[in-house]
Order: C-alpha cells, then sequence, then structure tokens
C-alpha cells in the first residue's frame, strides 16, 4: 500500500471516529433531556396530585369519544391542508406574476386573512356563508381553515419561488423554453424543496388551529375533551388527555417534515 492510500485511510477511519462519538454524544444529550422532562413532569404531576384527586378511569370510560374525536381532527386537517396548499401555490404563483391585475388579487387576500383573527374567519364562514350555502359545521370549519391557512402558505410559497435562482431561468429561457416549462421543470421543485420546512411549520400550526373549530360545536378533539369534563367533572385530566394527543399528533408531523426535508434536500 502506498503511503498517499495509507494516509487516506487513516483519514477516513478518524472522520468514521468522529463521527460516531458526535452521535453519542448527541444521543446522551437527547436521552438526558427526556429524562429531565419526565422527572420534572412527574414532580409537577406529584405536586398538583395532593391537591387534586386524579381520576383517568373517567378518560378510558370515554375512549370512544376520544377516538372518534381524533378522528374528526385529522380529517379536518388533512382536508384544510390540501385545500390550503392548493390555494397557497395558486396565489403565490399570482403574487410572482407580471399581471398587475393577478398580483393586486393575491395580495388583498393575502392582506385580509392574515390580519383577520382565525376565530373570526370560523364564526363569519358558519354563520355567514356557511348559512348561504348549507354547509355542515365540518365544511365550514374546513373552508374557514383552509383559507385562513393558505394566506400564511402564499407567502412562504412565494418567498420561495423568488428565491430560486434567476441565472438558471435566464439560461432556461437562452435555451427556448417557455415560461410554462421553466416554472414546471425548474422554478416549482425548487421553490417547494426551499419552501419545505415553513410548510411543515404551518402545517403543525393547522393541526393546533383546528381545536378553535369547536366554537360551532364541531366534535373535534377539543370539543370532545370539553363535554367528557363537563359530564364527568373530570376537566383536568380530559385536557391532560387533549394536550398529549395534539402533542403526539404534532410530532407525528414533524418528524415527517424532517424524513421530507432530508430526502428532498437541494444539493
Amino acid at each position: 500500500m502506498t503511503k498517499g492510500g495509507l494516509a487516506e485511510d487513516i483519514l477516513t477511519s478518524q472522520l468514521l471516529k468522529e463521527n460516531k462519538n458526535e452521535k453519542l454524544k448527541r444521543l446522551f444529550r437527547r436521552s438526558l433531556t427526556f429524562v429531565v422532562i419526565v422527572l420534572l413532569g412527574a414532580l409537577i404531576y406529584l405536586s398538583i396530585a395532593k391537591v387534586y384527586p386524579f381520576n383517568w378511569t373517567t378518560v378510558l370510560r370515554y375512549r370512544r369519544l376520544f377516538i372518534t374525536g381524533i378522528l374528526v381532527t385529522l380529517k379536518l386537517s388533512a382536508a384544510s391542508m390540501g385545500i390550503s396548499l392548493g390555494l397557497g401555490l395558486v396565489f403565490a404563483v399570482m403574487r410572482t406574476s407580471k399581471m398587475e391585475l393577478l398580483n393586486e388579487i393575491a395580495s388583498l387576500y393575502v392582506w385580509v386573512f392574515r390580519n383577520m383573527p382565525l376565530l373570526v374567519v370560523i364564526l363569519l364562514t358558519y354563520y355567514g356563508v356557511g348559512n348561504i350555502l348549507d354547509l355542515s359545521r365540518f365544511w365550514a370549519a374546513v373552508f374557514a381553515l383552509s383559507a385562513f391557512e393558505g394566506a400564511y402558505m402564499t407567502e412562504i410559497i412565494r418567498s420561495g419561488i423568488e428565491a430560486v435562482d434567476s441565472g438558471e431561468i435566464e439560461a432556461a429561457r437562452s435555451l427556448g423554453m417557455s415560461d410554462f416549462q421553466i416554472f414546471s421543470s425548474i422554478v416549482f421543485l425548487q421553490a417547494i424543496r426551499i419552501s419545505l420546512p415553513p410548510l411543515i411549520g404551518q402545517m403543525i400550526s393547522l393541526v393546533k388551529d383546528s381545536s378553535l373549530a369547536s366554537v360551532i360545536a364541531l366534535n373535534e378533539l377539543t370539543m370532545i375533551g370539553r363535554q367528557v369534563g363537563t359530564s364527568s367533572f373530570a376537566t383536568f385530566e380530559s385536557y391532560i388527555t387533549v394536550a398529549v394527543i395534539y402533542l403526539l399528533m404534532t410530532s407525528v408531523l414533524s418528524y415527517l417534515g424532517r424524513f421530507l426535508e432530508r430526502r428532498l434536500m437541494l444539493p
């Protein structure tokens, strides 16, 4: 073996060892953080248990209702994500359009929904538009969430589109590609990759914001938690259960987002 090859093998071995040590350190830090959080949570729980008699059998007794609430929340969130993502893409293209009318319409949409509370949007949709179009509680909540979150997704995708290197667009034009070909083949894919982290964050916010649909008596998770707490007087247990379920759902979505980020990461 040559000296150069030996040195390269030694360097590779050192890099692998450093990576292994870094992974072990990261695993230790995460394990330590988890243990500290569990111990802190247990301490808080025991302190509260001294003055509040927890009764977790109530949660088990109403488990079918909680499962129903989870399913409604998942369907509401999934439908709203799909529609809001579509709205975000359409209005982002309009926001970056050279046609002034399209740009103004998209800007007005973003301005209206980014400056209104989601609670007001839900109430206006259900008691206003919902009465005119005879919308059910579920679809009124879907349309309200979609319109509200779509405004934020519009700005996220717009920033992704504008972040694409203009040199690539000019090079594509010099090759004779049409605007549609440039957008579909070059701009769109890169914009989605660039926008993915904030889009995932916005989708997590959407799942949490879906709890506001309880104001129109939709039987999603938060509404079920309120009903169980009111009927059983186990309000604390009910809302703790709701909080843990939301935490699990958003954590799964967060990890899925990280997986997609790694897979679709730009070279």
